[in-house]
């Protein structure tokens, strides 16, 4: 909880110094595929798409944000402990849109690779986790076939309260809130003004809606640096996840 409020403490300065920050609607969606092989052992494949409004017009769906491919391992290190580890991820992402022009500028192509670890604890009340992550990241920032690297520190702070009696199968509605927070540093950022990238606030709730199939909701807000250090964005956006888990073993039960 602690480290929750020290990177909400960070943002204090951050905003203060901003000389510009410019808004935006953005909306999120994921697939998530996934499967165990054993016991520890799961794989899961994110597939994700991202759409942000054009300047001067409310539709969140108007211009490309964020289009990839992201493949993950998990391993149950102990029963609250958990390391995951991606061999693979491509994204295309777009910047946030300054003036409607920008819409036609073609995006930024990267390869990833990241590992996380996450200690989730459940509590008599609630249960709340921390997520820790590495990314190693390679982007073709001048779009020159060029791709430049540079590393990025993630920590996530998440806070969850199953709630039963909502639904009436009897399955609880899972509300979460929490935060995460973003520092960047490497050779392809190393002329940035300072280290922070972005900040994450987010809430929603999850359930399952059918055997094997789940939802997430949430709202984000989401503020990200630019190169100069001066200029913010501040985005609104809605994040819908739908995730098929065993996907294949399922089949084998029958």
């Amino acid at each position: 909880m602690k480290r929750f409020f020290f990177s909400l403490l960070l943002l204090v300065p951050i905003i203060a110094c901003a000389q510009r920050t410019r808004h935006h609607g953005v909306f999120w969606g994921r697939v998530i595929l996934a499967d165990s092989i054993n016991s520890r052992l799961k794989w899961e494949l994110y597939l994700q798409k991202r759409t942000q409004n054009i300047p001067g017009e409310k539709d969140i769906f108007g211009s490309p944000h964020f289009y990839s491919a992201w493949i993950w391992i998990n391993y149950q290190l102990t029963k609250n402990l958990k390391l995951s580890v991606s061999p693979f991820g491509y994204f295309d992402s777009y910047a946030f849109l300054s003036n409607p022009a920008d819409a036609d500028l073609p995006g930024i192509k990267e390869f990833r690779w990241t590992v996380r670890l996450e200690q989730e604890q459940k509590l008599k009340w609630l249960n709340y986790s921390n997520r820790y992550g590495i990314e190693y990241r390679r982007r073709d920032l001048a779009n020159n076939d060029i791709y430049q690297p540079n590393w990025r520190a993630r920590y996530q702070l998440r806070l969850e309260k199953p709630v039963k009696g909502i639904l009436p199968n009897g399955k609880p509605i899972s509300f979460h809130a929490g935060d995460e927070i973003f520092l960047q540093f490497g050779k392809a950022v190393i002329n940035n003004p300072n280290t922070f990238d972005q900040n994450r606030l987010f809430a929603g709730f999850s359930f399952e809606i059918i055997r094997n199939v789940k939802t997430n909701i949430s709202y984000l807000n989401i503020l990200q640096e630019r190169n100069s250090g001066k200029e913010y964005d501040d985005a609104h956006a809605i994040w819908i996840v739908i995730t098929f888990d065993n996907l294949f073993s399922q089949l084998k039960r029958r």
